[in-house]
């Protein structure tokens, strides 16, 4: 199975204020409107959607429900109907993705750690990261209390293989167990490559900590956006006043980091390769 990270989608309360972080400070250009409470940053294949949170709560059965859905990651397969029949054979359910269509079907789906993913069908030719120059997302992190757990339903349902965790020589302090950290690569060379694809880490409330960062990259889960010139992305956060954590080289062989929050709090990594 060959899969590619499509996009992320991610709650905005400002689009404004959402366009002058992402597009003019992290550099991701200006965005356009997908719906009226949408909006979406694009490059080659990358996709970063932003949504206006909805007031929705209901009941279903004895449970209250309210929105779901708004914050995911959305994968690009090559075969969403063996997916799609491996969701069925382990009775996890699914449901048509809000922007399913014939040319482009996809699925909605949970994982055990109550990620919520999409699984939808590649209609190009894949194309390398590499390939599509100014920025991508190079991959997205997902909180699991359960990282093997989790890890089966990426490999057992989708079909991904799982990689070696790529450290630097001297890297920050924190666990490279599988059963705290996993990587499922993107990349197909056996071993994890440069770290891209999806990170399932638990929880390590005392990471910021002892790495001396004012965010916990461990918490939450985040998309990382690689660009050509990390150190001129920080520049620009902090003279917009965003509190940034410089991780430099600590955690990916060589690949510099850097955490911020939006303005909607959600935590954004971005990176560069050095």
């Amino acid at each position: 199975m060959t899969w590619a990270i499509h996009g992320v989608s991610l709650l905005s309360h400002d689009f404004a204020a959402a366009e002058r972080f992402f597009g003019a400070a992290i550099g991701l250009g200006r965005p356009h409107a997908l719906h009226p409470r949408t909006i979406a940053f694009d490059h080659g294949t990358a996709r970063l959607r932003l949504q206006m949170p909805r007031r929705h709560l209901a009941r279903l059965g004895g449970e209250l429900v309210a929105q779901a859905g708004a914050r995911h990651v959305a994968i690009e397969v090559d075969d969403l109907h063996r997916i799609v029949t491996n969701l069925d054979r382990a009775a996890i359910g699914h449901v048509e993705a809000d922007d399913a269509s014939p040319e482009s079907p996809a699925v909605c789906t949970i994982d055990p750690a109550l990620n919520i993913v999409v699984f939808r069908q590649r209609v190009a030719p894949a194309s390398r990261p590499a390939d599509q120059g100014g920025w991508f997302i190079h991959h997205v992190n997902l909180e699991a209390q359960d990282v093997r757990e989790a890890v089966g339903f990426y490999t057992e349902i989708a079909g991904m293989a799982e990689g070696r965790w790529q450290a630097p020589a001297e890297r920050g302090d924190f666990s490279i167990d599988p059963a705290l950290l996993a990587v499922l690569p993107t990349r197909d060379d056996g071993n994890g490559g440069d770290n891209s694809g999806l990170h399932i880490i638990r929880a390590d409330p005392g990471f910021a900590l002892r790495n001396n960062f004012a965010h916990n990259p461990s918490i939450g889960g985040h998309p990382a956006i690689c660009v050509p010139d990390v150190r001129a992305v920080k520049a620009r956060l902090e003279a917009a006043g965003v509190l940034v954590s410089d991780a430099g080289v600590y955690a990916m062989a060589g690949m510099h980091q850097i955490y911020a929050f939006d303005p909607s709090g959600n935590m954004i990594e971005v990176n560069q390769v050095v």
